[in-house]
């Protein structure tokens, strides 16, 4: 059984909404989107509803966070926009020792590329605004599971409002006929800029689940089919950020991600849940100033290496 709502965020927060109470405690995975994290920390503490975020994403960072009251746990894998892996299973094998919930974002991995249900994972989200809208012409989210899990969801979609419009539906069935078809060709192309970006000089490090040195890496090959089009990286203290995304001819410096043309942006710039840290908490949360979330279509892998090369060559010295 599927939900549709009108963003991403609408889902989410529906989801968690409608299963948890005033006394219950909601353990959250560390580094999750940071909408999701600003929602949980601001909104359910008002309402009663006790949350930890873990310390990392082992069993034992993850039953640490377990106390007697708690509810549910909430993940995402891969994150956004530091590409962190958990092990899907181990969270849900967890979960049903301690009979608790689990949500899940599988917005970066898409359903083409990671199957959170097969897993064990009680409820499924995506910000189908990204890869499975894909087109740039929706906003809507999706919460997928059990029709006994999904029941409860309803009732808040009729009183909150947070249905989607029949517009983006149509649109949307649109989108998901190709949605197969452009995550192969995102997977592909994303595997071969990660290559291209490690060997770079302008270049320091790269985050790809598709890289052998990638945290996480034997998890996300033994629990997803590919490492989705979402990759990282960070540029030498020499290249100049603003001059890098100017010199840019065909991708374009943008917030969006998930579409069909490559987008890429700064999250330090971009997030005011980033901007906000002190430089001490940015350090800790892996977040830096010459980072460069990249969200990789479906053009010509030639063309796309071409213009990063060009571009990063113009803002620095090689």
């Amino acid at each position: 059984m599927a939900l549709m709502f009108s963003s991403g965020m609408a889902a989410i927060s529906t989801a968690l909404l409608s299963h948890l109470r005033a006394g219950d405690h909601l353990v959250v995975q560390t580094g999750i989107y940071s909408g999701a994290a600003n929602f949980v920390r601001r909104h359910l503490p008002p309402a009663g509803i006790e949350v930890s975020f873990t310390s990392g994403t082992t069993r034992i960072d993850v039953a640490n966070s377990v106390r007697p009251n708690t509810k549910a746990i909430y993940i995402e894998s891969p994150t956004n926009p530091l590409l962190g892996i958990v092990d899907i299973g181990m969270v849900a094998a967890l979960a049903v020792e301690r009979g608790l919930l689990t949500f899940i974002d599988n917005t970066v991995a898409t359903p083409i590329n990671q199957n959170p249900l097969r897993a064990g994972i009680d409820v499924v989200l995506h910000s189908a605004t990204k890869y499975l809208g894909g087109y740039g012409d929706i906003t809507a989210g999706v919460a997928v599971g059990s029709q006994k899990i999904l029941s409860p969801m309803v009732e808040y979609i009729n009183d909150y409002g947070g249905c989607l419009n029949p517009q983006a539906c149509h649109l949307l069935e649109r989108s998901l006929l190709t949605l197969a078809l452009r995550i192969d060709r995102i997977n592909y192309n994303a595997s071969k800029l990660a290559d291209m970006l490690v060997q770079h000089p302008c270049v320091s490090s790269v985050r790809y689940p598709g890289l052998a040195d990638h945290v996480g890496h034997e998890t996300a090959k033994r629990q997803m089919t590919g490492f989705g089009g979402l990759l990282t990286f960070e540029v030498k203290d020499h290249v100049d950020l603003r001059t890098f995304q100017r010199a840019l001819q065909l991708v374009m410096p943008a917030n969006s991600m998930g579409e069909v043309a490559t987008t890429l942006n700064s999250p330090f710039e971009a997030s005011t849940s980033f901007r906000n840290l002190t430089e001490e908490q940015q350090r800790a949360f892996g977040v830096s100033r010459n980072m460069i979330r990249m969200s990789v279509g479906i053009e010509s892998i030639d063309d796309l290496s071409a213009d990063l090369d060009q571009a990063l060559k113009k803002s620095g010295t090689d």
